[in-house]
């Protein structure tokens, strides 16, 4: 069998300092601030105040080379450069012949350059032009000044920009404009034609079959025929079209794809073989594809107007988080980091994730880690919280940005939802981008007929020629404040955090689909101390004013803190009582919106990750530690769980909730205590569940403690048959200091070498939200920021780092 010659090679890179002509090594990828920091040139970006010390790479254009050899065998094939994602403006000279200009990070570059190449050593020169000094000569071709208050800099070029609009600034970001490659620059040679990517769509399910559209992408248009081998469907003769080799298939009674919890995340399994007519193979590849029917339900009804997800004609209350970039610098991130985000979201029972529109578009090695754990994907389409242009030469561009990216992203099983754009519709009707940027009525025509092209045109348009996921312009539909807007569609709750709404508000307000929700917390010492001193450990430090990057960021989370928990001068005692804050606010909102299904179908809180190390709304911090809101969603997200409903402090109501799609009956114990672990009840009942429900447990024996501070432990079988526990208290004056003998905390245990250990609690009194941690290093623990009745527990735990039994430490209240 003859096998089609193919080869490639990844190109490794240097940058000339503009200002000291020096040449500097980058490697394989990375950016021009990367390459810097390596060489010393600049410091560390997220400590202390060094943000500030990379402004002036902006302005500057930035030259990058690379070589590489070529025999005289290699004139006799296709030689391309493949630029999988440039970042961003950059124009590309090849032997000092002009090859291309660039200016889309988000599009993956193909040039042919077989009239460039030269026998042996072959230069590559790559100029990047910052982008306010690329967009600001062009800005005037818009017409009128497009709103984008996320951009801090002097002038605003984001919305102008096809790059992640979060590196320009935003209230949980630093601002550094990167210029590079997220990924390797790869010189790509081949005898006859090749496959660039390839492509899934399920066409149409029922029971008894399911259609789906398989599609190869060749590099070269061709006339000849390709015979296309599959496991899974046998052998297809076929000619392309546009470059294009499509064939539909027919799968009888088919495996469907389900979201977690709701069944098994089905993925077929195929091997693909495509030949050219010399019989030679030009692509070989093992392939996974998932079938499933996903509907957006938006119908009027008794409370408003709906927006429900169904898959396989199942509705689903969907659970999750937003999720952001995990680095300022996209070269940095690992596909090991991506996994590990999945693998998390997974533990803490998600069956959604948010792709929010200010970053970029998820890798594949994130999708298929969704794929295999059933986690949807809402993948909205990066766009966010600024008005952007609708020329015809903006709508090309970003044409061959979702032409790519739609496909791919549709291929994978887990994508369950496009969304055009992040608050931008919210922001242009509630921001008062009007009078802010002193728009003329003719600058607010032109901006809607904008909108209107490239979101409810462009957009929707590319999606139904390619795929039946489905769309929607815009998150939220709905803006907050007005007891209406909370019953239709989907909803960005910013209450309490932008406004003056109390925290019990979390509980009280909730939205159809409740999108985006949150409250900042601090994250631990461990990783305070990786970008300051303890001398700066105070709100109004200079270090820690700048990280904040909320106008009303430390002052909202010390308000609320001191509120439930009591203000406090120790700084690490504070950080300990904004994390508790941060759980709890996330904690009512969770529990409200599963209580109220069918009302509400969806909760996503923002956000589960960081860019870099900060006061942000994160559940898990930038060096991946998690905060008290991570343990308190993994607890509140389980497919069947007891949790907390408050719609008024002090006044929590316990229920139980279930998303098992088959009812089953549930067997509940509870336990009441004081505080000094002296047993006032136990109540037993059984409860019949259907999907999904919830019900209050035990109210009118409850009453009669209410007040009284009390302990209240469930215990119940989940549907598996496994046992599982949860404490409550009621405070009678919540945050008060509960009096008592201080505990004895022992590190039992601690096994370098597997990274697990064991901790000894004994105590005479209740602790509340004992938080176990390190100062130096990550420590995990299947529960965290636990309540410990008086008694002798043993927790386990595991960690990272060369730690000592003295480097833990631990707080409670």
């Amino acid at each position: 069998m003859a096998i089609n010659l193919f080869g490639q090679m990844n190109l490794s890179w240097k940058v000339q300092h503009p200002i000291s002509k020096k040449w500097m090594p980058m490697g394989e990828k990375g950016s021009v601030q990367e390459a810097l920091i390596t060489a010393k040139e600049l410091p560390d970006p997220f400590v202390g105040m060094n943000e500030d010390k990379f402004a002036w790479v902006e302005n500057y254009q930035w030259i990058l080379e690379s070589e590489f050899l070529l025999t005289e065998a290699d004139f006799n094939q296709f030689v391309e450069l493949e630029f999988p994602s440039i970042d961003t403006y950059a124009s590309i000279f090849l032997n000092g012949k002009f090859v291309a200009e660039t200016n889309n990070s988000f599009v993956n570059y193909r040039f042919d350059v077989q009239d460039k190449i030269i026998v042996g050593k072959n230069k590559l020169k790559v100029v990047f032009t910052p982008p306010v000094m690329y967009q600001k000569p062009r800005m005037g071709k818009v017409g009128v000044t497009l709103p984008a208050p996320n951009d801090v800099g002097k002038t605003q070029v984001a919305p102008h920009c096809r790059k992640p609009q979060y590196q320009f600034g935003w209230d949980w970001s630093l601002r550094i404009l990167t210029m590079g490659f997220w990924e390797p620059v790869r010189v790509a040679i081949f005898s006859s034609n090749k496959v660039v990517s390839n492509y899934s769509n399920t066409l149409a399910v029922s029971d008894e079959k399911a259609t789906s559209e398989f599609s190869l992408i060749l590099a070269k248009e061709s006339s000849e025929s390709f015979t296309w081998e599959s496991n899974l469907f046998g052998l297809q003769v076929l000619k392309s079209q546009n470059k294009v080799l499509k064939r539909t298939e027919t799968l009888e009674n088919p495996k469907l794809w389900w979201p977690r919890g709701q069944g098994e995340a089905f993925l077929y399994q195929d091997h693909w073989l495509l030949k050219n007519e010399k019989g030679e193979i030009i692509f070989e590849k093992d392939i996974r594809f998932g079938v499933k029917k996903v509907e957006l339900v938006q119908e009027k009804d008794q409370w408003g107007t709906s927006f429900q997800l169904k898959v396989n004609n199942r509705p689903i209350f969907c659970k999750g988080a937003d999720y952001i970039p995990d680095d300022i610098f996209p070269a940095r991130i690992t596909d090991q980091k991506l996994k590990n985000a999945v693998k998390t979201m997974l533990e803490c029972n998600f069956n959604m994730v948010r792709i929010w529109g200010g970053g970029f578009y998820p890798r594949e090695s994130f999708l298929e880690a969704c794929d295999e754990g059933g986690l949807m994907v809402w993948e909205d389409f990066m766009f966010a919280c600024a008005m952007y242009p609708g020329t015809d030469e903006f709508l090309k561009n970003v044409q061959e940005e979702i032409q790519q990216q739609i496909p791919r992203l549709a291929s994978h099983a887990s994508l369950t939802l496009f969304n055009g754009n992040n608050e931008v519709d919210v922001a242009w009707k509630n921001w008062g981008f009007q009078s802010t940027y002193n728009l003329s009525s003719k600058d607010e025509a032109l901006i809607g007929v904008y909108y209107q092209k490239l979101f409810k045109e462009l957009i929707p348009e590319t999606i139904k020629r390619i795929t039946n996921i489905p769309y929607e312009h815009t998150s939220p539909l709905s803006n907050w404040g007005n007891d209406e807007y909370y019953n239709h569609g989907t909803q960005h709750y910013w209450g309490v955090w932008h406004g003056k709404d109390p925290i019990e508000d979390f509980g009280r307000k909730s939205g159809r689909f409740n999108a985006e929700y949150g409250f900042q917390s601090f994250p631990e010492l461990a990783t305070l101390s990786s970008f300051s001193n303890p001398t700066d450990w105070k709100l109004d430090s200079p270090v820690m004013k700048k990280h904040q990057k909320s106008y009303v960021g430390n002052g909202m989370i010390a308000k609320h803190s001191n509120l439930l928990y009591g203000k406090t001068d120790d700084f690490q005692r504070f950080v300990y009582f904004s994390q508790l804050t941060q759980a709890k606010a996330v904690g009512i909102a969770v529990v409200a919106h599963r209580t109220t299904y069918p009302r509400c179908a969806g909760t996503i809180y923002w956000q589960f990750n960081d860019c870099w190390p900060a006061p942000t709304w994160s559940s898990i911090d930038y060096f991946g530690r998690w905060k008290a809101l991570q343990y308190q969603v993994k607890n509140d997200f389980k497919d069947v769980t007891i949790a907390a409903r408050i719609d008024t402090l002090g006044k929590e109501k316990f229920v139980l909730i279930s998303d098992i799609p088959t009812g089953f009956l549930c067997e509940i114990e509870a336990q009441v205590s004081d505080f000094q672990g002296r047993i006032l009840d136990t109540l037993r009942c059984h409860q019949t569940l259907a999907y999904p429900h919830s019900v209050e447990l035990f109210p009118q024996e409850l009453e009669k403690y209410k007040k009284v501070d009390f302990a209240i432990q469930f215990n119940w079988k989940d549907e598996t048959g496994k046992m599982c526990s949860r404490i409550f208290v009621h405070e009678l004056f919540p945050g008060k200091a509960i009096v008592g003998i201080a505990p004895k905390v022992t590190v039992e245990s601690l096994d370098t070498a597997s990274g697990k250990g064991v901790v000894l609690i004994e105590n005479e009194t209740i602790l509340l939200d004992f938080w176990f941690t390190s100062k130096i290093g990550v420590v995990f623990m299947d529960q965290n920021f636990l309540h410990l009745l008086p008694g002798t527990h043993r927790l386990e735990f595991v960690f990272e780092g060369d730690l000592k039994p003295t480097d833990f430490n631990w707080f409670y209240h």
